[in-house]
C-alpha cells in the first residue's frame, strides 16, 4: 500500500510541472496577440523596460516567435543595449514579413557600436530587398559621406532617383555633395571616436590617412593608408587614395612599386581598376610626369568614355592635345571645359546662397538647364519634373 502511494505521488511530482508547463504555455501562446499589442503600446510610450517583461514568457516559451524577438530587439535598441538588440534582430529572417524593419533596426544597432562594415553590409542588402526604402539611403549615404566615399555616394543617390518617393531629397543631396565635400578637420574628429571604439575597420583607416594627408600630416596618413592596404589588398577604393597619395608627394619609387605589388594581385582586381576612370586619370597623370603624353592622352580620353563630361578630365586632355601639337583640338576642349565650369560655378552659387532649401520653377529650371550641360542627363531630367510638379500645384490664374 505504502509502495503504491509513494509511487503514484512520484508520478504526480513528474506530471504536475509539466502540466503546469503546458498550462502556461499554451496560456501565453493563446493570449499572444494581446501580450505584443501592450508590449507595442509601452514601447511607443518609452517603457523599453515594462515592454520586455511583457514579452519575457512569450520569449521563454516561444523563442521563435518573430514579433517578440522584432520587439525585444527595438527595446534594446531604446535602451542602448545594442548587443543584446543585434542578438534579437539577427534572428529575423528575410522571408519573415516585419524583416524591413529588423533589417533596419539591425543595421542602426550595428551602426551604433561603430561597427560600420556590418551596418554598410546590412543596409545594401536592406536596399536590394526593399529599393524604396528611404530612411535605409540616407543612413548608407551618411557612412559613405563621412567616410569620404563620393563616388558611391553619389551613385546611391542617382540609382534611388528611381526608387524612392522624395526624388528632391535625393536630388538636394547631390547636389550639396558635389559643391559642399567633407572638410577635413571635421571628419577626422568623427572618424577618431569611431576608430577608438571599433579599431582596424579598413575604410575608416583609409579615411583617417586621407584626412590627415589633406591636413599635412604625411606620415600619419602614410601609416593610416598602407594599414587599410594591407587589411584590403584587393579594395579599389583604397589603391586610388594610395596612389593619388603618392602620386602627389612625387614619391615616383614607391608609385611603381605599387605598380609592381598590382601585377601579382588577381586578375579581376586588375581589371577593375582598369574600368574605373579615375585610376585611368591617375595614369595619365603618371603618364604624362614620365613624358609619355601620347600614352597619357590614350588614358584620360579612355577615361572621359567611362565618365562623359568631367572637367578635369577634359582640361588634361586639352593640355596633352596642345603639348602633342593639336592644337585645334586643344582649343575645342579647352572651350568645352570653360563652358562647363560656368556652369559648374553657377551650380555652386545656388547651393552656397541657401537657395536650394526652397526652390521655385525658376530655379527648379536654371539647375536642370546647368546639369544638363555638365551631362548629368539623369539629374536634370529629374529636376525637370520637379518643374513640372510645381507647375501643376500653381494656382490657375483667373480673368
Amino acid at each position: 500500500m505504502k509502495k503504491r502511494v509513494f509511487i503514484t505521488l512520484a508520478v504526480l511530482l513528474i506530471l504536475l510541472p509539466v502540466c503546469i508547463y503546458f498550462f502556461v504555455g499554451w496560456n501565453v501562446r493563446s493570449n499572444a496577440h494581446v501580450t505584443l499589442s501592450r508590449a507595442q503600446r509601452f514601447l511607443a510610450e518609452g517603457k523599453p523596460d515594462v515592454a520586455l517583461e511583457e514579452i519575457d514568457w512569450l520569449r521563454w516559451f516561444e523563442p521563435d516567435q518573430r514579433r517578440a524577438q522584432l520587439l525585444a530587439g527595438e527595446c534594446f535598441f531604446v535602451k542602448k543595449d545594442y548587443p543584446a538588440a543585434i542578438k534579437a534582430l539577427a534572428q529575423i529572417s528575410e522571408t519573415s514579413p516585419d524583416y524591413r524593419r529588423a533589417s533596419f533596426a539591425l543595421a542602426r544597432s550595428y551602426e551604433s557600436i561603430a561597427k560600420l562594415a556590418e551596418a554598410e553590409r546590412i543596409l545594401k542588402a536592406h536596399l536590394t530587398a526593399f529599393p524604396d526604402s528611404q530612411e535605409a539611403v540616407t543612413q548608407l549615404q551618411w557612412i559613405y559621406f563621412n567616410q569620404i566615399r563620393l563616388r558611391e555616394l553619389e551613385n546611391l543617390l542617382e540609382r534611388s532617383l528611381e526608387t524612392c518617393p522624395n526624388q528632391f531629397l535625393q536630388l538636394y543631396h547631390l547636389l550639396n555633395t558635389e559643391h559642399k565635400n567633407p572638410i577635413a578637420q571635421e571628419s577626422i574628429k568623427l572618424l577618431n571616436r569611431i576608430n577608438e571604439k571599433e579599431p582596424g575597420q579598413p575604410s575608416i583607416m583609409r579615411a583617417l590617412g586621407y584626412c590627415h594627408w589633406k591636413l599635412g600630416e604625411i606620415e600619419q596618413a602614410k601609416s593610416y593608408l598602407e594599414a587599410a592596404r594591407k587589411a584590403e589588398p584587393e579594395n579599389t577604393e583604397t589603391m586610388l587614395v594610395l596612389f593619388e597619395f603618392y602620386l602627389e608627394l612625387g614619391e615616383l619609387e614607391t608609385v611603381q612599386r605599387l605598380l609592381t605589388e598590382l601585377e601579382q594581385q588577381s586578375e579581376d582586381f586588375q581589371r577593375q581598376l582598369q574600368q574605373d576612370d579615375r585610376w585611368l586619370w591617375l595614369q595619365s597623370r603618371l603618364e604624362q610626369q614620365q613624358g609619355k603624353n601620347s600614352a597619357a592622352l590614350e588614358s584620360i580620353q579612355t577615361a572621359s568614355r567611362l565618365h562623359p563630361e568631367e572637367i578635369k578630365y577634359l582640361q588634361q586632355e586639352a593640355m596633352l592635345l596642345q603639348a602633342l601639337g593639336k592644337k585645334a583640338e586643344a582649343a575645342e576642349k579647352f572651350q568645352r571645359v570653360k563652358q562647363l565650369a560656368a556652369s559648374h560655378r553657377e551650380l555652386y552659387k545656388i547651393v552656397s546662397s541657401g537657395a536650394l532649401e526652397s526652390p521655385d520653377v525658376q530655379l527648379a529650371q536654371e539647375i536642370a538647364g546647368h546639369l544638363k550641360i555638365l551631362g548629368q542627363q539623369k539629374q536634370a531630367a529629374a529636376w525637370q519634373n520637379l518643374v513640372q510638379q510645381f507647375q501643376s500645384r500653381q494656382p490657375t490664374p483667373t480673368r
